[in-house]
């Protein structure tokens, strides 16, 4: 029989039990925890200096450093204290009740200026918040014949402040004075309009009213310019007929005056059997033209002043006649007298190309086709047609018998009627 022995645990239940030691406690690497600890610090001080909690220990800072020279870029660097500095002062526009007051800054800085009346208070215009070094400002609304004192006054971007101050007196109030009219004058008279030229004693605007009676019944529009010599084509009138008309004139002040009732008689019509042609004593074939700008113009246009129509080309006679038509220009009167120079068959590169080298300032039109050079029957240039106040033909000068002197084409000119 077999022996008996102890019961052995089964080997589902049997446990085995190993000995690994002591438990180990985890931890971060050194390294990380000092990086952690430097960003919160960084990011911490970054916060109070964001809020404004350093501003004055960093202002302290600053200060105390002022003499050092640090990065820009931190926030520690020397504080800037310096003003900006004011120069270059100036009062100009001095008028009864304002001034204008300019200055420069060395750097960029705002504009603002008091204004104290002696003895009395103190303004100040609106601040002009903008940084620059150039700056304006006009004062207004002041007493007339007054005395100023002036602070200009600038701020940088640090607010450190500059400022300057002076005086300045405002214009004595004019004196009214009464306004006077004189030297009326009716020139350039046609069949259909007539210039009416006055003086005033005083700068003033000027105005023609005028009819067939003397309850007039038209008015030119006003010309607003102040000037002391005044003058006013009527237009539209009818041939053969007496016009009576006053002048109004109205300075700065507001002080008007008219003159006295005046009157001019219109010429008559030219006859019809003046017909039309390019020769002397007819009556001038009519055209129209633009000029280098691109203007048109037409001959019809200047009836009632006498006007001399010159056709030209880039040849040596022409370019010589253009010389001596533009001293005829500069002198005489450019309300009696019109000139007309028409560039037959150019380009507009070519003539303004002579209009430059020449310096010509008086109107040049353009005939590039030749259309109205042919009317004329210009065939050679330079040809020149001296045309009176009432459209006629009265002289004509064409290569070779070219203009030669200023003398000559004032003897041509005021041999007409």
């Amino acid at each position: 029989m077999p022996y008996a022995s102890a019961q052995q645990p089964s080997v589902s239940t049997r446990k085995t039990f190993v000995d690994t030691g002591p438990i180990r406690v985890r931890r971060f690497p050194p390294a990380l925890v000092a990086l952690i600890i430097i960003a919160v610090i960084v990011l911490s001080g970054f916060a109070a200096f964001q809020v404004g909690w350093l501003e004055g220990p960093l202002n302290t800072i600053q200060e105390y450093i002022a003499g050092i020279q640090l990065p820009d870029w931190l926030p520690i660097s020397p504080k800037d204290t310096t003003p900006p500095v004011i120069s270059g002062v100036n009062v100009s526009d001095i008028t009864r009740t304002g001034a204008v007051i300019t200055w420069q800054t060395d750097e960029p800085s705002t504009s603002q200026v008091m204004t104290c009346e002696l003895g009395g208070g103190c303004t100040y215009t609106e601040l002009d918040e903008n940084l620059v070094t150039d700056h304006s400002v006009t004062l207004s609304n002041l007493k007339s014949n007054t005395t100023y004192h002036i602070t200009a006054i600038s701020t940088d971007a640090n607010e450190n402040q500059a400022i300057y101050e002076g005086d300045f007196t405002t214009l004595a109030q004019a004196a009214i004075t009464e306004l006077a009219i004189s030297g009326i004058q009716i020139s350039n008279i046609t069949d259909v309009r007539a210039t009416i030229s006055w003086i005033t004693d005083n700068p003033a605007t000027g105005q023609v009213e005028y009819g067939t009676t003397n309850t007039y019944g038209s008015t030119t529009p006003i010309d607003e310019s102040l000037t002391t010599s005044h003058s006013t084509t009527l237009t539209g009138l009818a041939p053969n007929t007496t016009y009576h008309f006053k002048v109004t004139s109205k300075d700065a002040s507001g002080n008007e005056v008219a003159s006295q009732d005046q009157t001019f008689t219109t010429r008559g019509t030219v006859s019809v059997a003046a017909e039309t042609a390019p020769e002397v004593g007819k009556l001038a074939p009519d055209f129209t033209l633009p000029t280098l700008d691109g203007t048109q113009v037409s001959l019809s246009e200047f009836r009632g002043k006498a006007v001399i129509v010159n056709f030209w080309q880039d040849i040596q006679q022409s370019r010589n006649e253009l010389s001596l038509i533009q001293t005829v220009y500069d002198k005489l009167p450019q309300d009696e007298l019109e000139i007309l120079a028409i560039s037959w068959k150019q380009t507009p590169w070519i003539t303004q190309s002579i209009v430059n080298t020449k310096a010509l300032t008086f109107p040049i039109l353009l005939d590039e086709t030749g259309e109205v050079a042919a009317k004329y029957r210009v065939i050679r240039s330079p040809a020149t047609f001296f045309i009176d106040t009432q459209g006629v033909i009265r002289d004509i000068k064409s290569y070779p018998a070219t203009l030669k002197s200023l003398e000559q084409i004032e003897s041509i000119i005021n041999s007409m009627p």
